[in-house]
């Protein structure tokens, strides 16, 4: 009975010590992935920064009322008389 204990115990302790060798292996593997692709991005700079304001900017359908990032929005005209529709319906329902 005791040598049954023993065993048990001995192989609780075997366990614990490979899962922790196996957290030790997966996080280095995952730190190594984040790292890589880290390298893969672009550097911010005034072009990536001008981009994603204008994706971050929201504008009001003329239509509707409605919110929308203006990079997603449907654009009539150009420089301050533009304006912007959050679907084609919107701008169908404006020009008609």
């Amino acid at each position: 009975m005791l040598r049954y204990l023993i065993g048990i115990v001995i192989s609780l302790i075997a366990l614990t010590f490979v899962r922790a060798v196996w957290g030790i292996i997966q996080k280095a593997v995952v730190d190594e992935v984040k790292s890589a692709t880290a390298d893969d991005t672009p550097a911010p700079g005034p072009a990536n920064s001008a981009r994603s304001a204008a994706d971050t900017t929201l504008r009001k359908c003329v239509t509707c009322g409605t919110y929308k990032a203006e990079s997603s929005m449907i654009r009539y005209g150009a420089g301050d008389k533009s304006m912007f529709f959050c679907s084609a319906e919107c701008e169908k329902n404006a020009h008609s």
